[in-house]
């Protein structure tokens, strides 16, 4: 595994663990509106927002490898888009290192 891959994979680790706390905070409420989450991308600073649907984040998570992140903030060397809105992408991370990490990494497994 090279260093920027383990890199990026930990990043988007970081992000969608801050995300899980926010869509458990929202789950309580039972709110079916909008929110606003932190872009899983694998960029190093990256502070991108995206707006979706506690459903539509739950729909990304049901698969360890997906993260949702800017349409722009995709990175075709470690991941492919599966779904895009005019909001977001859900990108899936390519065989190997990077779905190994993202995996290994799930805060729900």
């Amino acid at each position: 595994m090279s260093e920027r891959e383990e890199r990026a994979a930990r990043n988007e680790a970081i992000s969608r663990e801050i995300n899980e706390g926010i869509e458990a905070a929202h789950r309580v409420t039972g709110s079916s509106d909008y929110v606003r989450m932190m872009c899983e991308c694998s960029r190093v600073g990256c502070e991108g927002l995206i707006v979706i649907t506690i459903g539509e984040y739950e729909a990304v998570r049901s698969d360890a490898r997906d993260f949702a992140v800017l349409t722009d903030h995709v990175a075709p060397d470690v991941e492919a888009v599966v779904r895009q809105t005019d909001r977001f992408a859900v990108v899936q991370k390519r065989e190997g290192t990077p779905a190994a990490v993202a995996e290994q990494e799930d805060p729900r497994s």
